[in-house]
């Protein structure tokens, strides 16, 4: 469930969305991510990961996730929907999922990449916490291997499962990355069992925000996420040179046409947002309400737009003698 203010951010915006997932599922950019978050791939080159250990073409919003739909995709997860299966029944999907080989062990694993732009730390607005969402798309995940991937009771044939959730968002303003996993306890003795037969379900959050960090896939992701006042033919040209990325015509009218709606969405936002929260100000002033209302209005758009707190001022021609009262209210 999304709020008017993520639909007025562009979270959720179809056109971006699908171009934000078309332009991560190109390999090269697949590996930059298996590289810093799979273990398996951790000491691979990204030549190596792009072009050696990712198989096939990986699907984009193609595969169902509810049940029953899952395990009726053929067999490697190389085919289109089940034509049986009516089209009004609203299946949710898997954003990205493509299958990998294990560099040592040549064991396929599968993983999926699901770019979820909505602002991910409000459980309370997307009506669950998305780390269970994501637990739950690992699972769907290893259950409909069942007769698609093993017959019968041959269960050592199930694959290992990633879900990699990249958040256009994070809960306390610092990009993060967060991995779990399934670990052994010893509650009596010491008796060890072999890892390869639980270590099958993982997760992998990784949260964005505009905080400068030297991490190489925190700094490709908000290049191509997060930067503003970029076009898309300057962050394809650091792509290619900092990141050896070579887009081909159609990503690249992708990641333009990404980076227009963003423009377009932040010139509707500064818009309306200035528009609706200067009157909001403007009428405080007038009817010599308190003076919280204009505090509330300047720390909106401060979020909102990420302007500092003299931006957000004179957006909203806040009279001089409020000035300080609302710096000392938001502690500036």
């Amino acid at each position: 469930m999304d709020t008017a203010e993520d639909r007025l951010m562009g979270y959720g915006e179809p056109r971006y969305d699908q171009s934000a997932k078309n332009i991560l599922s190109d390999k090269s950019i697949l590996a930059h991510i298996l590289k810093s978050t799979v273990s398996e791939f951790k000491d691979a080159s990204i030549e190596d990961i792009a072009n050696v250990y990712i198989e096939g073409t990986p699907e984009v919003s193609q595969i169902p996730v509810n049940q029953d739909k899952t395990n009726a995709v053929t067999k490697k997860i190389q085919g289109d929907r089940n034509e049986e299966s009516s089209p009004t029944e609203g299946w949710v999907t898997f954003d990205i999922l493509f299958h990998a080989k294990a560099p040592e062990s040549g064991d396929l694993i599968t993983l999926i990449i699901n770019v979820e732009a909505q602002k991910t730390q409000r459980a309370s607005t997307l009506g669950y916490d998305i780390l269970k969402r994501a637990l739950y798309y690992v699972s769907r995940i290893i259950s409909s291997q069942k007769e698609r991937e093993f017959e019968g009771s041959d269960y050592n044939k199930i694959k290992k499962v990633y879900s990699i959730f990249i958040c256009m968002d994070s809960p306390n303003g610092q990009s993060a990355i967060n991995r779990y996993r399934m670990k052994e306890e010893h509650l009596l003795h010491r008796y060890k069992a072999n890892q390869k037969s639980y270590d099958l379900l993982n997760v992998v959050m990784i949260y964005l925000s505009d905080e400068k960090v030297r991490n190489r896939l925190i700094g490709l992701l908000q290049l191509l996420f997060r930067k503003e006042n970029m076009s898309g033919d300057e962050r394809n040209e650091i792509l290619k040179e900092k990141y050896n990325i070579h887009l081909t015509e159609e990503q690249r009218e992708e990641l333009n046409t990404m980076c227009n709606l963003s423009e377009g969405i932040v010139d509707r936002v500064t818009e309306r947002v200035t528009k609706s929260v200067t009157k909001s100000v403007t009428d405080s002033v007038t009817k010599s309400v308190k003076r919280s209302d204009a505090i509330e209005s300047v720390r909106n758009l401060m979020v909102n737009l990420r302007l500092d707190i003299n931006q957000a001022m004179d957006a909203l021609n806040v009279p001089t003698e409020m000035r300080a009262d609302v710096r000392k209210a938001l502690g500036k």
